[in-house]
């Protein structure tokens, strides 16, 4: 702490201020230790997120089949190893984007307003809780977006933009067959960044970079959907091993049982075969229609407190960050200069999820990811994120990171066919 308070005043910070700072980063550093330790001993969910990871090619072409292959044949002696590396290097490699963004926020400058806005990225609802619970191919999906920002902010010349673009679209093209979502769910923030981080760019090349950003993964995505063998679930079923594993609520069945778990009077375990076969394999012998029934089978009020909830998460984020950052989002808004359709266009990319699965909370979370992450970087370039908080700012700070730290929207369960 008192190195990082010795850096803010080094900065031009009063002593307390920089004080100030330097608690909340400590806070969130602990906060984000005892969220690994949950996830790791007390509440852990990796026999859900490992099950990414269980269907390969073998039985033919399917959906998220190159994730199995990634990863190796659920049969093999070292699959769950393997799962379980990939479970947390996704929440790695995206730790890592969010770091990349503070980073670049703080590279050249460490105003009060940079240290704030790096500060909340983290405890944002796409932050450290997202990374670790919501562990899912998407994460890297997520850091591939990340990536396109900062290269089309670097790049100067349109060539190098254009390419960024490219490079991009095609590493979404590859990332669908693991998660075909992929395909879906960043084309806002590309096409963001296209329209507001890359300078220079005419609007046939703006259309072109879009194209290259979103095409490639969106004609996988289709190809998936059309031509994916939604007959494998059995097949797969027969040489998934008998293994027992942690499932937390398996045999949880009221709130004592809840807290002898938590506290670790009890264990929660179940066959690996069992659960994975009774729930989630099921879901590839599904079509489109069927995820479309499943999501009308939850009933409307479900889905209405999922969106509620899920639309309060973006609104919260972005006033959070419009406030510390002290860049308005109408300037943001202002910046796309009536150039619409393609961010329209993009956003409507998102409807097939909501449709086909039921983890409404989540594709919003990734909405506030998408425009969060070409914002802080809009932000990087503004004036006013290098002006003097007020004193109110300063000291709504500390509340508003331990509001979002205290109702960690992250930790929002999914479901559905597009699990």
């Amino acid at each position: 702490m008192e190195t990082a308070v010795s850096q803010a005043v080094r900065q031009g910070l009063s002593r307390r201020r920089a004080a100030v700072y330097g608690a909340v980063a400590l806070l969130i550093t602990a906060w984000t230790l005892a969220i690994v330790y949950i996830a790791v001993s007390v509440v852990p969910i990796d026999h859900y997120l490992i099950s990414y990871y269980v269907v390969d090619y073998r039985f033919g072409f399917t959906r998220r089949g190159l994730a199995g292959e990634i990863v190796g044949n659920v049969s093999d002696a070292d699959f769950f190893t393997n799962a379980y590396l990939m479970r947390w290097i996704s929440t790695a490699v995206y730790l890592l984007g969010l770091g990349a963004l503070a980073y670049k926020l703080l590279k050249k400058r460490r105003s009060e307003r940079r240290i704030m806005v790096a500060l909340l990225l983290a405890v944002l609802p796409f932050g450290v809780p997202y990374a670790v619970y919501s562990a899912r191919p998407d994460l890297f999906g997520a850091v591939a977006l990340i990536i396109l920002c900062l290269g089309l902010t670097a790049a100067t010349r349109p060539r190098s933009m254009v390419l960024c673009c490219g490079l991009f679209g095609a590493a979404i093209a590859v990332l669908a067959l693991m998660h075909e979502g992929m395909a879906l769910e960043f084309g806002l923030g590309a096409t963001l960044a296209i329209l507001i981080l890359a300078r220079g760019l005419s609007a046939e090349l703006q259309r072109l970079c879009a194209a290259l950003a979103i095409g490639p993964g969106l004609i996988v995505a289709l190809t998936v959907a059309a031509f994916a063998n939604h007959d494998v679930s059995g097949k797969v079923c027969g040489t998934v091993p008998h293994r027992m594993i942690e499932t937390p609520f398996a045999s949880i069945k009221s709130f004592p049982d809840l807290i002898n778990y938590v506290t670790g009077a009890v264990r929660s375990d179940a066959d690996y075969h069992d659960w994975v076969c009774g729930w989630y394999l099921s879901t590839f012998d599904h079509t489109v229609t069927d995820g479309i029934r499943e999501v009308a089978a939850v009933g409307l009020p479900a889905l209405v407190g999922s969106f509620v909830l899920g639309v309060v998460g973006v609104a919260l984020t972005l006033r959070a960050m419009s406030y510390f950052s002290g860049v308005s989002l109408r300037s943001f808004v202002g910046r796309l200069d009536g150039r619409y359709a393609l961010p329209g266009l993009a956003a409507l990319l998102l409807l097939p999820l909501f449709i086909t699965g039921v983890d409404w909370t989540r594709w919003l979370l990734v909405v506030a990811f998408d425009v969060v992450v070409v914002y802080v970087l809009y932000a990087d370039q503004q004036p006013e994120i290098d002006t003097k908080p007020s004193a109110r700012a300063v000291r709504l700070f500390p509340l508003v990171a331990l509001g979002f730290m205290l109702i960690p929207l992250g930790l929002a369960p999914g479901g559905g066919s597009t699990r």
